[in-house]
């Protein structure tokens, strides 16, 4: 049994609504944001309906503040919300839940990838530590989600060379795929009938900034994307 795993204090677990809003505010830290109130709104809209998480900014607010209270996060004078230590490793440890079930759905179960955010959030509330273990030895302790993301708590690797996110790209440049958005299944079928998965090159043809629109190159073809959605994809030079 492996036990490459995030020890919680002791074994300390959360309502799944903390545990999606920690794991939103993980993700909006890694994509080297500093999310505000009303980003954090926005991304949990994103969230499956049957969450049922409320995503209006009062409701929002009503969280963030219990979340306060109890030591999770903190709110600057910027109005930026920052997780603490102590709720960055809870925080940490439902990332890696997370994407140890999207794992699971996808290479074991074989659920297309558009549909393994949604089902990972199924099942993440309900896998404890001790499951953890064996979930994770069964996949053979893999590194990243599906989506190219990493697995906390495991042996990854940063790749080398400079992560750029598509839309600071520069144009006649070949890359590599590093990671992808996982909660839009819409663009996730977009990016897939594109061959725009982790680990596949792409080539940026044009940056049209007028027009709000990159121009790419792929296995499968000339394509284009708008800069919202390219600007969370990560890419690596190839």
């Amino acid at each position: 049994m492996s036990s490459n795993k995030i020890s919680l204090p002791n074994n300390e677990r959360r309502s799944s609504v903390v545990e999606n809003y920690l794991l939103s505010l993980y993700i909006l830290v890694e994509e080297n944001r500093s999310p505000t109130l009303t980003q954090l709104a926005a991304y949990i809209r994103r969230l499956p309906l049957a969450e049922g998480l409320g995503t209006s900014l009062p409701t929002v607010l009503g969280v963030i503040r219990r979340m306060s209270r109890d030591g999770l996060l903190k709110v600057s004078q910027q109005k930026e919300i920052q997780l603490t230590e102590h709720g960055m490793a809870i925080a940490a440890s439902i990332a890696r839940r997370h994407r140890l079930a999207e794992r699971l759905v996808v290479d074991i179960l074989g659920i297309e990838m558009t549909l393994a955010d949604q089902e990972a959030h199924m099942l993440e509330h309900g896998i404890s530590v001790y499951l953890e273990g064996y979930i994770n030895q069964a996949l053979g302790n893999p590194t990243t989600c599906p989506f190219g993301k990493p697995i906390p708590g495991s042996d990854y690797i940063k790749p080398k060379g400079k992560v750029v996110p598509m839309n600071l790209a520069k144009t006649g440049t070949a890359y590599k795929v590093r990671s992808l958005p996982d909660e839009d299944p819409r663009l996730l079928e977009f990016l897939s009938g594109h061959e725009i998965l982790p680990g596949n090159w792409i080539e940026i043809q044009e940056m049209g900034d007028y027009r709000d629109v990159i121009t790419f190159r792929t296995s499968a073809g000339e394509g284009a994307l708008g800069f919202g959605a390219a600007s969370r994809i990560y890419l690596t030079v190839n």
